[in-house]
């Protein structure tokens, strides 16, 4: 005779004796649960569960009161059922028997709980939990849930969230109610605190950082390629640059690295020269000679532009005052002063207030021979004379390009170029111990060191000169080795020089990950963390703005799996 013979045939006796149920069990043949029962049944979940959890949390004379009132009414008007005598728990309970009654014509053979001679389960109840997610109380509980702007934040709300929907589920077997609540409770606040965690992870995948990164995209648009490490930054980045000290790995890692820092300075000189319309292909101290040749072949190819200079009114009122601020200058450098403009420049203008071009490019070069002579000097009465002859010089340029449009073009671009190279010269003089090729924290110093704007304002508001260039390199690119000679990376130094000697699979894996330091395979990991389709970041923020709302759900599912 088999173990399971007196189970056999549940379908016609569902409730077994000797249950803890058996004074619950139906009296009369039940029939098998629908979905639409099993969704009402779940949608009413929240509503029994708080009245059951209310009648527990009441006085005791307050909840008989209740239910002897309720009995009332079932007697006199028929409008509401009588209560039995353990009240709304007991009626709870009892319900739950009766829907598990029916629920268990779902397993195969009727076969019934051993332990505790109730009917078995037929697994996950979907439907149950798909009514309880669409309750009118958790759904009120969704649109209730608040945005928060930290992940630690949204976290918490779904842990009070999961919390709150779970603890209206009824208790429905035990004796310990508040243990089972709590219990209850915790395991809604576990699964709601795990919705905003999965919602930001699948936002990661559908538009990382990476592919929203601002500075990021500008380097790639320079031509700067950072590494994958470097592309991801954070964790990665950190855990590029250890590996940096694996023997073969960390080698591939370091000529990656350094690869982007060449790119890096690339950009930056070619940036000088743009506004010309060339480009360099050196770096260091080459590249940023290449850029100045360059620049000055610019400036006299646009003065050669000039066929004539014609002096007009404004010329001489801005001259006038130039030259009554110089007499404000110690005599001996007013004197000199007065002398460029009446034995160089004057003479040189013919009768009908004009000058040929090559005319004045003889005049520009000696004004700025001038000028760099007297501002180099230590003595500040000759530096004020410098600066004289550089306004001037300044002046008869400004009219120069009054009367030749194509000049003031070209002489604009050069210009804007000159401007440029100076900061990166300023960084190649900071990197002379490496033949002029800086990094970007060198640049940024070069930045603000040439800064001229008031109180710095233009590098406080990010705005100055070639600051976003060497902010992205600074943010994405960093330093080649943040924690050189660490005891982390000694030891993954030495972790990997003994590995010969050890396991030879280890110098064999270090070769692998070598391999994803070429050039094809860093390409490849770039574009699958940076390109996105247009959109995928509007999606990934319609998820993360959601997840609050899905707080319940996943409360409630979490039950349902447990239970």
């Amino acid at each position: 005779m088999g173990m399971f013979d007196d189970l056999a045939d549940a379908k016609a006796a569902p409730a077994t004796s000797g249950g803890m149920f058996d004074d619950l069990a139906p009296a009369v043949a039940i029939e098998p649960l629908t979905r639409k029962d099993r969704i009402i049944k779940g949608a009413r979940d929240p509503f029994d569960g708080g009245a059951q959890l209310l009648t527990k949390a009441l006085p005791s004379g307050l909840v008989e009161a209740g239910n002897s009132l309720n009995n009332w009414l079932a007697d006199k008007t028929g409008l509401v059922g009588r209560l039995p005598e353990g009240g709304v728990d007991q009626q709870v309970r009892q319900q739950e028997a009766e829907y598990q009654a029916r629920r268990s014509l779902d397993v195969p053979q009727g076969i019934t709980n051993i332990v505790s001679g109730v009917p078995a389960k037929a697994g996950f109840d979907g439907y149950r939990v798909l009514g309880n997610v669409v309750s009118p109380a958790n759904l009120a509980i969704a649109a209730r849930a608040p945005q928060a702007a930290s992940l630690l934040g949204r976290v918490g709300i779904g842990a009070l969230g999961g919390g709150a929907s779970a603890a209206l589920n009824p208790i429905t077997s035990g004796d310990d109610f508040w243990s089972d609540k709590m219990t209850q409770a915790g395991t809604g606040a576990a699964f709601g605190a795990g919705m905003p965690l999965i919602a930001s992870g699948i936002r990661s995948i559908i538009s990382p950082k990476a592919s929203t990164n601002a500075e990021l995209q500008l380097l790639q648009k320079e031509g700067v390629q950072p590494t994958i490490g470097q592309t991801l930054g954070g964790w990665a980045n950190r855990a590029e640059e250890k590996a940096m000290s694996v023997p073969i790995l960390g080698d591939m890692i370091s000529s990656a690295r350094e690869k982007a820092r060449t790119q890096f300075n690339k950009a930056a000189i070619n940036r000088a020269v743009a506004p010309i319309g060339e480009k360099v292909d050196d770096v260091g101290q080459a590249g940023i000679k290449q850029a100045g040749d360059l620049l000055s072949k610019a400036y006299d190819d646009a003065i050669n532009q000039v066929k004539v200079v014609k002096f007009d009114n404004q010329f001489g009122q801005e001259l006038g005052q130039l030259r009554t601020m110089a007499q404000n200058m110690a005599p001996e450098m007013a004197k000199r002063f007065n002398t460029m403009v009446d034995d160089v420049l004057q003479p040189r203008v013919s009768a009908n207030g004009s000058m040929l071009g090559s005319t004045y490019k003889q005049v520009d070069s000696k004004l700025g021979l001038e000028a760099a002579k007297f501002g180099k000097s230590s003595d500040p009465l000759q530096q004020e004379l410098g600066d004289a002859f550089k306004q001037l010089q300044s002046l008869l340029k400004s009219q120069a390009a009054r009367s030749n449009p194509a000049f003031a073009e070209a002489m604009k671009n050069a210009d804007k170029g000159w401007a440029n190279l100076v900061r990166v010269e300023g960084a190649g003089k900071a990197a002379i111990n490496s033949e002029g090729v800086f990094t970007p924290g060198q640049l940024n110093a070069a930045v603000r060191q040439a800064d001229s704007s008031v109180r710095g304002r233009s590098i406080g508001r990010g705005t100055a000169l070639m600051q976003d260039l060497g902010n992205a390199g600074q943010t994405v690119l960093g330093n080649k080795v943040p924690n050189s000679g660490t005891a982390d990376r000694l030891m993954l130094g030495g972790a990997g020089l003994g590995a010969y000697f050890i396991n030879p699979a280890i110098p064999a894996g270090l070769i692998t990950g070598a391999g994803m330091y070429t050039s094809p395979i860093q390409n490849a990991l770039r574009y699958a963390v940076t390109a996105r389709p247009q959109g995928a970041q509007a999606v990934g923020n319609a998820l993360l703005e959601a997840s609050p709302r899905l707080i319940p759900g996943a409360a409630q599912v979490g039950l349902g799996l447990l239970n």
